[in-house]
C-alpha cells in the first residue's frame, strides 16, 4: 500500500510540473523563451536571451 501512496504522490508531482510549463515568445516573434513554473523566474528570461 506505501508503494501505491508514493507512485501517486510522484505522478501527481509531475502532473503538476508538467501542467505548469510552457513557452513565450518576444514581440517579434522570432526568439522562444522555455520556462518550468513562471515565465519572469525562467533562466533564459533573466538574462534577456530573446533581447526584451
Amino acid at each position: 500500500m506505501k508503494y501505491v501512496a508514493k507512485f501517486a504522490v510522484a505522478a501527481v508531482a509531475v502532473i503538476l510540473l508538467a501542467g505548469c510549463t510552457g513557452s513565450q515568445f518576444n514581440k517579434a516573434g522570432d526568439c522562444k523563451t522555455d520556462f518550468i513554473l513562471v515565465p519572469a523566474i525562467s533562466i533564459s528570461g533573466a538574462i534577456g536571451a530573446c533581447g526584451e
